[in-house]
């Protein structure tokens, strides 16, 4: 059996002259049969129109095929659930918990900081816990992860189901050679849930890590270059296509 691997981006122009850029709107990713690959165009086309951020001013759907042969079936990652009463305690919830897995000295002091460095990037930071460098090849676009969906998935809603998302990314990631750990809150104003992910911590669901309204995101890829080659982690990332059984 055939797939197909099916992406959305809408962005925004905003600014004027030299100040002008592109503002990310929505995204969307999918890999589906034949028979569906209309009407999950359709819901990401509506999705595009329909987000909290604002009216695109581009929208593109890209349709690639892709052959049963070259997917990676993966379980998805336990999940756990933290509860917590404000957004602060959900960032020390997930630096701690970042700390623990890098393994490294006042690792958590360095974490707001390169938290921050996220927030207008496209994609995520990758971060060598055995050097302190960044590896990513360009440092405003950053790393994307891609080529990814649910197994056995045959929803075609136009909203944004963070969580399903989420956990089959988180466990793409997990499963790249070198990596360590993954941090990430949502640019999505309206959603302020987070998780820190690991193969050995599972998905950490944090249910508040900002606060509502607050547009920045950002997300870490903790990467280890002792365990594996940089480029064979973004490889993974950017070009293996992975499908994650959610049925835990």
């Amino acid at each position: 059996m055939d797939y197909y691997s099916l992406k959305m981006r809408a962005s925004q122009q905003i600014g004027e002259g030299d100040q002008k850029r592109e503002q990310h709107i929505s995204g969307a990713e999918r890999i589906v049969s034949r028979e569906a690959v209309e009407a999950v165009c359709s819901a990401m086309a509506s999705r595009a129109l329909t987000h909290s951020k604002g009216d695109p001013d581009f929208i593109n759907i890209k349709i690639e095929k892709v052959c049963e042969k070259d997917i990676q079936i993966l379980k998805a990652l336990p999940v756990t659930r933290v509860d917590v009463d404000s957004w602060q305690q959900g960032l020390d919830e997930a630096f701690e918990l970042i700390d623990k897995a890098a393994e490294l000295k006042d690792f958590r002091k360095k974490l707001p900081e390169l938290l921050r460095e996220t927030f207008p990037m496209r994609g995520a930071m990758l971060y060598d816990i055995a050097t302190g460098e960044r590896l990513e090849p360009d440092h405003e676009r950053g790393v994307r992860a891609t080529y990814m969906d649910a197994l056995r998935s045959s929803d075609v809603d136009s909203q944004k189901n963070h969580f399903n998302e989420a956990i089959v990314l988180a466990t793409k990631v997990a499963n790249a050679p070198g990596m360590v750990a993954e941090l990430c809150i949502s640019d999505d104003p309206e959603y302020v849930t987070g998780y820190v992910a690991s193969k050995e911590l599972g998905y950490v669901r944090i249910m508040k890590m900002k606060e509502v309204g607050d547009e920045n995101g950002g997300r870490i890829f903790l990467f280890d270059s002792r365990k594996a080659k940089a480029e064979e982690c973004i490889e993974y990332l950017q070009k293996k296509k992975v499908l994650v059984d959610t049925q835990l």
